[in-house]
């Protein structure tokens, strides 16, 4: 599963927005700081305004801040307003669709990664932790073939 660049612009929002206790940022140096197109940004913003997550402030020191508190709003309510119709796969127009039980297993799926989201608060989210994060290398999970020890 992977989300919309929108999606993912709009949680990276949110979580700074947490992280400053309601402090609102401005947009152009939220922008700045993630190294992210103004543009794209604005229409995120607009986007998460129009679902009640973010409210706008006009002026001097305008920006945006969180709607609500942080730990009453879950990735998962963020997600089906940023994804609207998201779904594993477009099975309307395969030809097997009929006869073929990969959408339901698919549907299951969707349900399960959205139950995690359910239960993740934006405050979970934004926690500051050390992450080991890195790509696999190349071959990795190949076994004895070409497969390296890190």
């Amino acid at each position: 599963m992977q989300l919309t660049q929108h999606t993912d612009f709009g949680l990276r929002l949110l979580i700074v927005l947490a992280r400053r206790g309601g402090e609102p940022i401005a947009l152009p140096a939220f922008a700045s700081e993630q190294g992210l197109s103004y543009n794209h940004v604005a229409k995120v913003a607009q986007g998460l305004a129009r679902a009640g997550f973010v409210t706008t402030l006009r002026g001097r020191n305008g920006g945006v801040a969180l709607a609500r508190p942080a730990a009453e709003m879950t990735v998962g309510e963020v997600v089906r307003a940023l994804e609207p119709g998201m779904r594993l796969a477009d099975c309307a127009g395969c030809a097997l669709r009929f006869d073929c039980a990969t959408s339901g297993y698919l549907g299951e799926a969707l349900a399960a990664f959205m139950a995690v989201l359910d239960r993740t608060s934006l405050a979970d989210a934004a926690r500051e932790v050390p992450t080991a994060f890195t790509l696999p290398s190349p071959g990795a999970g190949l076994g004895e073939r070409g497969a390296t020890a890190p």
